[in-house]
């Protein structure tokens, strides 16, 4: 899933590192608002600070709930970053590792499970070498905007029609043949592999990871949970 520098054209590659930058920076805009509020800056200037550049408007300081979203944010990348490190093999040589998308916006929200989905993916690149740096806006896109932000609210929308954990289930498993026809489609465009080639390669095989996902996904978001419930 991670995509290689070199199998996209820079053109393709280029514009989805342009839609990544969008969605993260309308998604940290949205995270800021949950995790700040305005205060009037009269507070900042009693307490004696700034109080001249202060002395008039707002100011958006961390509030209490804002630090537990970054705390869990904190907590669900690490988690993330840890499982998508073991593959699990498939068939015919190939293997298949956790996204993490709709676990991350399942206990964080669609915007900060974005960000933090991104986050792992860009360690990856820059540390590891899982994902080229030319293709970074690529799988962003692939599995941080469209396995995650996306299939949030394929979640939400399922959850009223169905029992919650075959919701998370069927949106994770969605989650991964997306993903992979969005990746099939980027290498089609840049003419790197045939369509007729490239989506029954793709989308076939992680058909069958996404069974492993959806699993995998439902455990962790009880233990998630359950964690949450015990440290309160």
């Amino acid at each position: 899933m991670h995509i290689p520098d070199g199998f996209l054209d820079p053109k393709i590659a280029a514009g989805l590192m342009g839609a990544a930058a969008v969605a993260l920076s309308f998604s940290l805009a949205k995270v800021r608002e949950v995790v700040t509020a305005l205060v009037p800056a009269e507070a900042f200037a009693a307490a004696g600070k700034g109080m001249k550049s202060l002395s008039s408007g707002f100011r958006r300081v961390l509030t209490g709930e804002g630090e537990r979203l970054i705390y869990k944010m904190g907590m669900v990348a690490a988690l993330v970053f840890a499982a998508q490190m073991f593959n699990f093999p498939i068939s015919n040589g190939t293997s298949g590792h956790l996204i993490g998308g709709v676990f991350a916006a399942v206990v964080l929200g669609p915007f900060a499970g974005t960000i933090v989905i991104a986050a792992v993916l860009i360690v990856q690149s820059l540390f590891f070498g899982d994902g080229g740096l030319l293709a970074l806006g690529a799988n962003v896109v692939n599995m941080a905007v469209f396995a995650s932000f996306g299939c949030y609210y394929i979640y939400s929308w399922l959850k009223r029609y169905v029992l919650e954990w075959l919701a998370i289930s069927l949106a994770a498993w969605i989650s991964v043949v997306l993903a992979s026809f969005v990746c099939a489609l980027a290498l089609r465009i840049s003419g790197t592999i045939p369509f007729a080639v490239v989506i029954p390669a793709m989308v076939k095989v992680h058909m069958i990871i996404g069974i492993a996902e959806a699993l995998i996904t439902v455990v962790l978001v009880n233990i998630f949970r359950t964690m949450l419930k015990g440290e309160e």
